[in-house]
This record gives structure tokens, C-alpha cells and sequence, in this order.
């Protein structure tokens, strides 16, 4: 579990299944084996369930315990595909729905997103971190995402700044804030470090 004394900063409980919801939805992308197989298990008593995984986290066909959830799980090339076909099924979800994501953080807040984009409560969304602890960072100056951001000074693929990556999470953006590093010192950058990795 990822915790921060910042109150803006997620905290993230294990998937637990909604038995009020009348349809499920597990989408996952980038999670550890052992945090699927625990999603698996807590998930296993709720149906009808669909199942949606990034192809290049899923495990030989007759290893995989996402069939013991669905017999066919959608399966995707990317995450972008997925996301791109999860906001299809959004505007066509049935009330009663329930939304279980699993994955990096830019991934499961980009369901989350998604999910308020269509006016699916925010308590029909569970989401839990598990794999990579990179950042997707919103330049506060020039207002670019930045992708995949590993270290805590990170070079804006928006305007070149050098951004300091704040422990600041903001759920509308789906995203860490970046500030300009050097602001008050033009040139004097603090050490970069690999710390979300």
C-alpha cells in the first residue's frame, strides 16, 4: 500500500467486490501477478463479470487466473486500445455498474476519469496502484502531461523546463503537478534522483 502524509495523495485499499452492482467490470494493465491473483479471488463471487487486460501482462492462456473470472477476457495490444474501447462501453453502461481498475496510477485514474467523463459515480469506481511506480505529471506552467516520469526532476515535453516532480496528486488531471525546478535560481537544479521507478 502507497502512502503520503500530502492529503491529496491517493490511498489504495485492495479491490473488493460491490455486491450491489448489477454488472462488473475488471480492467487491468501493468499489475503484479500477485495483486491480479488477489483482484481474481475477490472478484470471483460477483457476476456477470467482463474481463479487460493489456495482452502484454496477460500469462499463457492455460496459466492465466483471469479465466477463472471470464472465460473470454478482452484482451489488448496497448493501453490506449483499451482505454479507447472501455469509453465505447461507457456511453452505452447500464446503471448498476461497477468498475474495478488495476494497474499504474496514470492507468487506473485514466479509467477513473473516464468513468466521471460518463457519469459513473465515483463510489462505482474502485481502483488499486500495483506495478511501476512511474508519474504522469501536469506542467502547471504550460499545462503538458508528461508521460512516464521516472525521476524527481523531469525535463516539460510541453515548454523544456525543468520540472520538479511534487508529491501533489490531482484526481481531476490524473496526475502529479510538475513546478518549475529552478524558478527562484535559473540554472540550479536539485540532484535528480530515480525514485518512481
Amino acid at each position: 500500500m502507497m502512502t503520503s502524509p500530502n492529503k491529496s495523495r491517493p490511498v489504495y485499499a485492495p479491490l473488493d467486490a460491490d455486491p450491489r452492482g448489477t454488472e462488473h467490470w475488471f480492467i487491468t494493465s501493468g499489475a503484479t501477478d500477485q495483486d491480479r491473483a488477489r483482484a481474481v479471488a475477490a472478484l470471483s463471487r460477483v457476476a456477470p463479470l467482463q474481463v479487460w487486460v493489456v495482452q502484454a501482462d496477460a500469462p499463457r492462456a492455460d496459466a492465466d487466473p483471469l479465466h477463472a473470472l471470464a472465460e473470454a477476457p478482452r484482451r489488448f495490444d496497448s493501453e490506449e486500445g483499451l482505454l479507447a474501447a472501455l469509453e465505447q462501453a461507457m456511453r452505452d453502461a447500464s446503471i448498476g455498474v461497477r468498475i474495478y481498475a488495476l494497474g499504474s496510477e496514470p492507468f487506473i485514474w485514466s479509467v477513473h476519469q473516464l468513468a466521471a467523463r460518463y457519469a459513473i459515480a465515483a463510489e462505482a469506481v474502485r481502483v488499486a496502484h500495483s506495478g511501476g511506480l512511474f508519474r504522469r505529471v501536469y506542467c502547471v506552467h504550460c499545462r503538458a502531461l508528461n508521460e512516464r516520469v521516472t525521476s524527481n526532476v523531469v525535463a516539460c515535453a510541453g515548454c523544456g523546463r525543468h520540472l520538479f516532480v511534487r508529491d501533489h496528486f490531482s484526481r481531476r488531471l490524473a496526475a502529479f503537478m510538475g513546478v518549475q525546478a529552478d524558478a527562484e535560481m535559473p540554472g540550479e537544479l536539485p540532484e535528480r534522483e530515480q525514485i518512481y521507478t
